[in-house]
């Protein structure tokens, strides 16, 4: 302090004051909560607990059986009939009680018979409806009676058809619905044997319904349909749909229990990838058409050539078709920052497309390249990817086509001279900054055959992936039947680098009803995640899908950036700006331990 410090001596030396040279971890330094991150852990525990509840309802419904007691002088004064009576009473009072219960408490030994019984087909589809009608049958709001939920109903058209069509109306006379069609469907048995009283019969007429219209409705129009289902559904049924989405989880658990068959289609089939000759290649440069904007890096504008992909020696090599559509590649070669690209060339009537492929260093997977931006030098700063990652991405036999040309040939590195993001950026549409990309894409000024071909919206419109900003609980994902993955029939085998990652070995697998294509990924320390799924749909010139599917957190990489990763990061395993996703996420998605049970047999 001010006028307490002694003077030295000439010469002679002062102390430094002793400070404590150890400093702290970052990670012992008592940090204030970050608001967001507490709500999500509230949210996510609320959820669970919810979610527990009910699930244990569920198993205390159909373990009452099992617990019903009699005593030895109840059997003695008893005739056969009468104690049979006995036993039925006392078990529907535990029913009851099970379903009336604040907190049942459920052991491990019964939660694993239950799951016994559904892998074993002991609880049937009409069991589980005997249970729903048990649960309260009002909706969520617990004071909307008929009247007030055909109102709501009746503010949306397409939920007016659905409802006629349930009830019986037909073409001519649908309009003339009205709120005496709630009671008759929530309440009674209709006269042709359709029961929509549960989820569980209404699941017959969404799908009815949903697959009927899809052919004839485009693409906006179905997606509305869609919606208007999801919200005719949660009215009509309320926390009823909330149990049926818990009964479907539980029966989605109980799959791992069920024996595994082993089929002869279970072996993965390489894809046909075929070297061309230099004369094909040569006729195909020859047809070869490139439109994108001209290259502005080094100072100097250029439009990319046939001839300039000819001095690089990035012509067609070699050959594959994808549903009747070839795809023609050139070598791989090295960009900077560790990415890599690939000349496709894709013959479309009289010409040949040319079109860039490159590799998402992250994820390991190939994506086509439409347009970027630009840095203040002309390179680029972004590469843009459409309507989303899923949109751009290539299919599953162009994938495996692409790991063997890398395995037989290896990365390129072209020569100083030659600059190889003006070969990769040449045919797309660049854009000098990110905000006159967000500007034109705000007007519908976008340039291209992909703005053009591809669906601007996914195909899977029923699916909930934007209804909140927070990661959802990996217990809870789940996903219809039809549309997950069959292990029983793997299509597809190769191998991929990831960065941060290594070597991964992906696995292909086609859905259940054969309409997509899910591609798992799984590395050297038995990690998995889900990398791709690919909606099965026509090519493009591109040489991609027309239409593509978003799972959301279906989609959870192995490294997930930190802003994305929320409260299930590992915050021990990071990767730069990424977090490890495995212990606290996918190793809990029932999906991916399905996969890795099926995989490790």
């Amino acid at each position: 302090m001010k006028g307490q410090r002694k003077k030295a001596a000439k010469g002679q030396k002062i102390d430094a004051p002793q400070v404590e040279d150890t400093v702290l971890d970052a990670k012992v330094l008592p940090w204030k909560p970050d608001p967001a991150v507490e709500e999500a852990e509230q949210k996510a525990a609320q959820d669970k607990i919810q979610a527990e509840i009910q699930q244990n309802r569920i198993i205390a419904f159909f373990s009452a059986d099992a617990k019903v007691e009699v005593t030895p002088e109840e059997i003695v004064k008893m005739d056969s009939r009468s104690l049979k009576d006995l036993k039925r009473t006392r078990a529907n009072e535990l029913r009851r009680a099970a379903v009336e219960a604040e907190d049942p408490q459920v052991t491990r030994e019964e939660r694993e018979a239950f799951l016994q019984r559904l892998a074993d087909g002991k609880v049937t589809a009409r069991d589980e409806n005997n249970f729903l009608l048990l649960v309260c049958d009002k909706p969520k709001d617990a004071t909307l009676d008929f009247g007030r939920m055909f109102e709501q109903i009746a503010t949306d058209p397409r939920q007016m058809q659905i409802l006629a069509v349930a009830a019986g109306y037909n073409l001519s006379n649908w309009k003339q619905v009205d709120k005496s069609a709630l009671p008759k469907i929530l309440t009674e048995v209709q006269e042709d044997g359709d029961d929509y009283r549960t989820p569980v019969g209404f699941l017959r007429l969404r799908r009815h319904f949903l697959e009927g219209i899809r052919p004839r409705a485009k693409e906006q129009v179905y997606k509305s349909y869609v919606c208007s289902m999801n919200e005719l559904e949660a009215t009509l049924y309320g926390v009823r749909l909330e149990y049926f989405r818990q009964f479907e989880l539980l029966r989605h658990e109980a799959r791992k229990l069920m024996p595994i068959v082993e089929t002869k289609s279970a072996q993965p089939v390489e894809v046909q990838l075929d070297a061309l000759t230099s004369e094909r290649s040569a006729e195909l440069m020859g047809r070869a058409v490139i439109e994108g904007d001209p290259w502005r890096g080094g100072g100097l504008e250029r439009q990319l050539s046939t001839h300039a992909l000819t001095l690089a020696k990035l012509v067609p090599l070699f050959t594959l078709r994808v549903d009747g559509v070839e795809v023609c590649l050139s070598d791989i070669f090295q960009l900077p920052a560790g990415r890599a690209a690939v000349m496709a060339y894709i013959p479309v009537g009289d010409m040949v497309r040319v079109r860039t492929y490159y590799r998402a260093n992250t994820q390991g997977f190939w994506r086509y390249l439409p347009d970027y931006t630009r840095r203040a030098d002309g390179k680029i700063d972004f590469y843009c990817i459409g309507y989303g990652e899923e949109s751009v991405t290539v299919p599953m036999e162009v994938q495996a086509a692409l790991a063997q040309i890398e395995a037989m040939r290896g990365v390129k590195v072209l020569p100083s001279t030659m600059d190889a993001e003006f070969l990769a950026a040449g045919t797309a549409y660049a854009y000098d900054t990110r905000q006159d990309y967000q500007m034109q894409w705000s007007y519908g000024r976008m340039r291209g055959d992909y703005y053009q071909e591809v669906s601007a919206e996914p195909v899977n419109h029923d699916f909930d992936i934007h209804g909140s900003s927070q990661k959802k609980a990996p217990y809870t994902l789940s996903i219809d039947y039809n549309r997950s993955p069959d292990f029983e029939a793997r299509a597809m085998q190769f191998e991929i680098e990831v960065a941060d990652v290594g070597r991964v070995i992906v696995d292909g697998f086609k859905s259940y009803d054969g309409q997509y294509n899910w591609l798992f990924c799984r590395d050297g320390k038995g990690r998995a995640w889900v990398g791709q799924v690919e909606a099965i749909s026509p090519m493009t010139t591109m040489g991609i899908r027309r239409d593509w599917i978003a799972l959301g957190d279906f989609m959870t990489p192995l490294y997930e950036h930190t802003s994305q990763a929320g409260i299930y990061g590992d915050r021990n395993d990071t990767k730069g700006a990424r977090q490890c996703m495995w212990s606290n996420y996918l190793s809990n998605v029932p999906l991916i331990q399905e996969y890795l049970r099926r995989v490790s047999k």
